[in-house]
């Protein structure tokens, strides 16, 4: 199922998925769901973090929708902050027309889980740290972030650090509801695209604000291959199961 984020553009949308052949509109109890936004260097919006990560949601009873957000030029090629920054507001709207439609889509407006993939994991962190979500009431339940792209010289990237882009420097939102998200995050020691040292920083700053965070290092993985080891979802869902 296809749900468009805007009535005028056809390449910002949701692909939403539900388990057990449910379909909007069955009468059923509310489902817990996750809004996933794959990876893609803000580029393109990447295939190997988007359905395998569906079916493995649905797999475990959630309703699950892909965020396929603004990339290439319509992202923008300059950041000026997370309030005007395309993709985030792609993310915000999305989160609007989730708990909007929370009845139509069968799930718990208050149980929508967010979780990202390297540029992904960046769009959603910034916008959750920043305030951003919560500003529009659109905070998450919960935050999963896997192998989080940084925002400078030592992220996958050239150029100089970049404080307001990267999510580990950048201003925090001083808001009780931001600061008590939940966040799970995790990174394999050896990635090749985006350095554990990006997720180290990251760590060490959710530290540093007090913020409830769990971090799980894996020894081994390949960046766009979230189930090169599938171990780390698994601890994930309980994380997010004992919240």
């Amino acid at each position: 199922m296809k749900i468009f984020i805007y009535e005028d553009r056809k390449d910002v949308y949701m692909d939403a998925y539900f388990p057990g052949g449910a379909r909007p509109g069955d009468a059923a109890p509310p489902l817990p769901a996750v809004l996933i936004c794959p990876g893609g260097g803000y580029r393109l919006v990447g295939t190997t973090e988007g359905r395998p990560v569906s079916d493995k949601f649905t797999d475990a009873g959630f309703a699950a929708f892909i965020l396929h957000y603004s990339v290439g030029e319509a992202a923008g090629s300059l950041f000026e902050g997370w309030e005007s920054f395309p993709p985030a507001l792609d993310l915000i709207a999305a989160l609007r027309l989730l708990k909007d439609g929370a009845e139509d889509y069968m799930i718990d407006p208050d149980g929508i889980a967010l979780t990202g993939f390297s540029a992904g994991g960046h769009l959603c962190a910034g916008a959750c740290y920043s305030g951003a979500l919560a500003n529009a009431g659109l905070l998450p339940k919960a935050l999963i972030l896997a192998y989080p792209m940084g925002g400078g010289a030592d992220n996958s990237g050239d150029g100089q650090p970049q404080p307001d882009f990267d999510v580990a420097r950048m201003p925090y939102a001083d808001d009780p509801a931001v600061k008590n998200l939940p966040t799970f995050l995790w990174h394999a020691k050896d990635d090749a695209m985006v350095p554990f040292g990006v997720s180290e920083r990251l760590d060490r700053r959710l530290g540093d604000e007090n913020m409830p965070h769990t971090f799980l290092a894996d020894e081994h993985g390949i960046h766009t291959r979230p189930f090169f080891d599938p171990g780390w979802f698994d601890k994930a869902l309980d994380w997010l199961a004992a919240l």
